[in-house]
């Protein structure tokens, strides 16, 4: 139970303690401030740049405000996000910094401790991650460390709720105090030597012959053999659950009962009007259209579930440095890969991140492949298609997801051809020991991402159904018309022929198909409103399975929604960079639709001629693999010898 709960309003905006958490990435330092404000957090943005900043009311001690700040290794700026928390730390806001320490690693996390002693202001370190430790056999004398660094230090372990409330006392106690700014030490050398003595004295560690049981498990995640197939087999397991396992089951309930008795009760209610136009509109446009899109909220919630689960227990960093040798033949790293999972969400954080990445020719190839990743508007699509078109087969859906690798690997060369500028980054990065997944937290993310879900589905899908119900209504006369005739017809119509060679139209429905991809600029979500409107009797007569799939993979491809297009033109900094990274995306979409609709009917018309085709096309490849690969080696060096 949370002791020390006061009175908040007794507590005037002078009184107010802001507690500035710090501390190396991985240190667990999200975990303890969910912890401290518990649900009371408000997110923004830091001043003049677009990285979320968290913030709330700590639930234990009233008068404290804690604000989070992004991870960094020291105060002396590598990233921007490093930079965010060296200049917010020096500002007058932050009355007090709680260092937190990974206690699996003191020596390393030490080194930003020294850093914020320097400041001048009240320091706590919290000796967090004590359960590890101590399942490591580390073990930590904190008051020796205390006499030495000259501030208290506190054992805690966030993921367990020990030792918060005494870090709580220690904050208040110390925001009471005046700190002068001291000098710890006047070089690197003594700086390190001062961390190796502080070790030496505080730290003792038991030997151990038997390998952990976070190498134990790498080494097997991480063999060069096995690391690929376990994490295909891994995206697929995810991809069954939410959209052809519970998920989908799930999302078969709301859109083939509840929708339905939603839309016959609406009737009912509104029959005495004898309005039908009226009836239409809350049945079909409002009723039909935002519960097109709501109805995919178990699968949404279930695949980040799934995502939050293996972030939690330090499995996606682990994907993030598999990729990294992949992503280095494209000019990109690992660093860019953590942007595009980010992108499994909504592409728009996906591009912010990239400001984390230094070189800025892989900062502007990332942020035009982000979008490429399906977002959680277009797992919405990807799922309608599976469901009504595709049989539920969960296998087609995952088809989508490495389509989307596919595409970011040729579309990465592609870039990586077109760039002047030559030179590749370096990615370092860190492996957390592997945890076990706390349920607050994932369930927390999950409702976050469910949430924000159906806000857009209250929101923009609300308008947007309601305008695309008006103009498939209505004529250019404003006066009620019947579908083929109506304003929408019109304007689908004149652009559909430039999507006819995609397949768009080989159900007859081209114009219904292309007005759906029109409005997917405003949110994805709409693709699947805007057909459950235009097509009242349902899609499967309305286009041929590989004119589906060809429909899907376009709007995976092409230029995301207005939100992430902005957010690119933003980080990009120049409209000319913008304009090039939408143009790009929707020739890639266009050319890779269009390759896969017309070989797939040749396929289906002759084939015994695409087998051929194909087995001719993969030989010679490998034979201009292997011919490039033996160029690309020198003739007498050593390390080529022993490859």
């Amino acid at each position: 139970m949370k002791s020390n709960i006061y009175n908040r309003n007794k507590y005037t905006a002078h009184d107010r303690v802001v507690v500035a958490l710090a501390g190396n990435p991985n240190s667990g330092k999200t975990t303890l401030f969910n912890l401290l404000t518990g649900s009371n957090q408000k997110v923004g943005n830091w001043p003049g740049v677009t990285v979320e900043r968290k913030s709330g009311a700590c639930v234990y001690a009233r008068e404290l405000d804690i604000a989070d700040t992004p991870g960094c290794y020291s105060l002396t700026p590598f990233t921007p996000e490093e930079q965010i928390t060296s200049d917010y730390l020096k500002t007058a806001e932050a009355n007090v910094i709680v260092n937190v320490v990974d206690s699996t690693n003191p020596e390393r996390n030490l080194l930003l401790t020294t850093q914020l002693l320097e400041l001048g202001k009240p320091v706590v370190v919290a000796l967090n991650m004590q359960d590890e430790a101590a399942a490591k056999g580390i073990e930590i004398d904190a008051r020796k460390l205390q006499s030495l660094f000259g501030c208290e230090f506190v054992p805690v372990s966030a993921a367990k709720g020990e030792g918060v409330e005494a870090l709580v006392r220690a904050c208040i106690k110390a925001s009471k105090q005046t700190v002068a700014p001291r000098a710890l030490a006047d070089n690197p050398d003594e700086r390190y030597k001062l961390i190796e003595n502080a070790v030496r004295q505080a730290v003792s560690t038991r030997k151990t012959a038997r390998l952990e049981t976070t190498d134990k498990i790498d080494k097997i995640l991480l063999n060069k053999w096995l690391a690929f197939p376990i994490f295909a087999i891994t995206m697929m397991a995810v991809f069954y659950l939410s959209v052809g396992g519970l998920g989908g089951w799930l999302t078969g309930l709301i859109n083939e009962k509840l929708t339905p008795l939603l839309q016959y009760a609406a009737e009912n209610a509104l029959r005495s009007c004898n309005m039908p136009r009226l009836t239409s509109l809350v049945t079909d446009g409002v009723i039909g259209g935002v519960m097109s899109v709501a109805g995919f909220l178990p699968q949404v919630m279930i695949l980040f579930g799934c995502i939050a689960l293996l972030e939690a227990c330090g499995y996606m960093s682990r994907i993030a440095f598999i990729t990294d040798k992949l992503l280095h033949g494209l000019g990109l790293s690992g660093r860019s890969f953590v942007c595009m999972v980010l992108g499994c969400g909504c592409s728009v954080p996906a591009i912010v991140s990239t400001r984390t990445i230094k070189d800025a020719a892989e900062r502007e190839t990332t942020v035009t492949l982000a979008p490429f990743v399906p977002c959680s508007a277009k797992l919405a699509v990807i799922a309608f298609f599976t469901s009504y078109i595709f049989d539920e087969n969960a296998l087609f859906a995952v088809s989508f997801y490495f389509a989307s690798i596919i595409a970011v690997i040729i579309g990465g060369l592609a870039l990586k051809l077109l760039r002047k500028d030559k030179t590749e980054s370096v990615f370092l990065m860190e492996l957390p020991p592997y945890r076990l997944p706390k349920a607050q937290n994932v369930l927390r993310q999950m409702w976050e991402r469910g949430k924000a879900f159906l806000i857009k589905a209250g929101t923009i899908i609300l308008a947007a159904s309601v305008i695309l119900w008006a103009l498939t209504n209505l004529d250019f006369r404003f006066m009620p018309t019947d579908a083929e005739n109506s304003m929408l017809a019109a304007i689908g119509k004149a652009i559909s022929p430039i999507f006819a060679p995609l397949g768009f139209d080989d159900g007859g429905c081209g114009w219904k198909f292309t007005v759906a991809t029109l409005s997917g600029i405003a949110a994805k979500e709409t693709v699947v409103a805007t057909l459950q409107i235009l097509l009242p009797n349902g899609i499967q007569n309305a286009i041929s399975p590989l004119g589906a799939y060809s429909f899907v993979l376009y709007n995976l491809l092409t230029v995301p929604c207005i939100a992430a297009v902005s957010s690119s033109f933003s980080e990009q900094g120049e409209w000319k960079k913008g304009l090039r990274s939408v143009a790009f995306q929707i020739v890639t979409a266009y050319l890779t639709s269009l390759c896969v609709y017309q070989l797939g009917r040749l396929a289906l018309t002759y084939p015994s001629a695409f087998a051929t085709t194909l087995i001719m096309c993969s030989v010679m490849c490998a034979m201009y693999f292997v011919l490039f690969r033996r160029r690309g080696k020198c003739a007498g060096c050593s390390i080529c010898k022993k490859q």
